[in-house]
């Protein structure tokens, strides 16, 4: 059964409709180590000392900041504040984001899944 199979339809339909075809399943195995494809994934860490942005922490060499990270994607909604992030539950408004910033910086706005996926 190949990727494509194993995902929600609504996802494949949106990573077909943004990316190249040989990007598809990269884009799909990111999702999937992102939300474990949970269109409703959310990694909210901002709270009222903490807000956007605000390190929290770090793993190895890398800070760990605050963030509003929404579904399929974990797209974090911090980088986009003049946005609805509620929109981001949709999932072509998630992959068409996700195009955006793998069109500007590749797989790197995904550091962790990108590296065990040894995309970076």
């Amino acid at each position: 059964m190949s990727l494509q199979d194993e995902a929600p339809a609504e996802l494949v339909v949106s990573i077909r409709e943004f990316f190249p075809e040989e990007e598809w399943d990269n884009a799909l195995r990111i999702s999937r180590l992102e939300s474990n494809w949970d269109a409703f994934a959310l990694n909210d860490s901002t709270d009222d000392h903490h807000p956007c942005g605000s390190i929290i922490g770090r793993s190895g060499n890398v800070n760990i900041s605050a963030e509003r990270s929404i579904g399929y994607f974990q797209i974090n909604s911090c980088n986009f504040p003049d946005w609805e992030w509620a929109r981001l539950y949709n999932a072509r408004h998630n992959a068409g984001t996700a195009h955006m910033l793998w069109a500007d910086r590749g797989w790197s706005p995904w550091y962790f899944s990108a590296r065990t996926l040894r995309l970076i």
